[in-house]
């Protein structure tokens, strides 16, 4: 019981601006299903409940957080099974708490995904980055009750292969801005030509896609032509 508490900390890492408004939504979901319904006639009754507007809402925010939690769920057991393992413990000791941690879990999932359409080639750096992430939670949660000497070896290397993620990702992203400057770089020097010899060739360029004549590279000496009368 105190790993699933001490794994609901580590595992949601949510501050209390966050916590707050959660907890109050549940307190007050709690209450709304404690009041006492009142008592309307049966026809009038019938008709108001078929359309109520917040038992819509309610109905689609419940499909929505179960759909959620089977994404989440499904995410954890593909990639990290014993947080998929603890989550489902603290699901039935401590149903709120376990809330909390698929909600976080699944904004990670939906980051991920952003990652995956924007930015394919970054994916699995940053799937790897969340794995070791995620074990490190986990396993600093173990340790915390038992001080254990191979969980804390555990710990260390995933902090150092932590680090090596980190190193090779900013090295990634330093090769990549080297190569747009290098591109910039071909680019200010391509235009670094004459100016009238590079307004010459686009002249060109427009006058030959436009079926004008080239007045044979001569500059325009008079005002342009009037239209065609119609």
């Amino acid at each position: 019981m105190r790993l699933l508490a001490l794994f609901a900390v580590a595992i949601v890492g949510l501050g209390s601006e966050v916590q707050m408004p959660l907890q109050a939504f549940v307190a007050q979901t709690s209450a709304d299903e404690k009041k006492p319904e009142e008592k309307k006639p049966e026809g009038e009754s019938r008709v108001a409940e078929s359309g109520k507007p917040e038992q819509v809402d309610k109905k689609s925010r419940t499909e929505k957080t179960a759909a959620d939690r089977k994404a989440a769920m499904e995410f954890a057991t593909q990639h990290h099974p014993e947080l998929a393992r603890l989550l489902e413990q603290l699901e039935k000791s401590r149903p709120h708490e376990c809330a909390r941690a698929t909600k976080e879990l699944n904004q990670q999932l939906q980051q991920l995904e952003r990652t995956r359409e924007k930015n394919p080639g970054r994916y699995d750096a940053q799937l790897q980055s969340w794995k070791v992430e995620s074990q490190i939670r986990v396993l600093t949660a173990r340790w915390s009750l038992s001080r254990d000497a191979e969980l804390e070896t555990q710990i260390r290397g995933l902090l150092t292969q932590r680090r090596e993620a980190k190193i090779a990702q900013l090295k990634a992203d330093k090769e990549r801005l080297l190569e747009q400057q290098r591109k910039i770089e071909e680019q200010l020097t391509s235009l670094s030509d004459p100016m009238d010899s590079q307004v010459d060739k686009e002249w060109e360029q427009l006058a030959k896609k436009s079926g004008s004549p080239k007045n044979g590279g001569k500059k325009a000496s008079g005002a342009p032509a009037a239209a065609d009368e119609k």
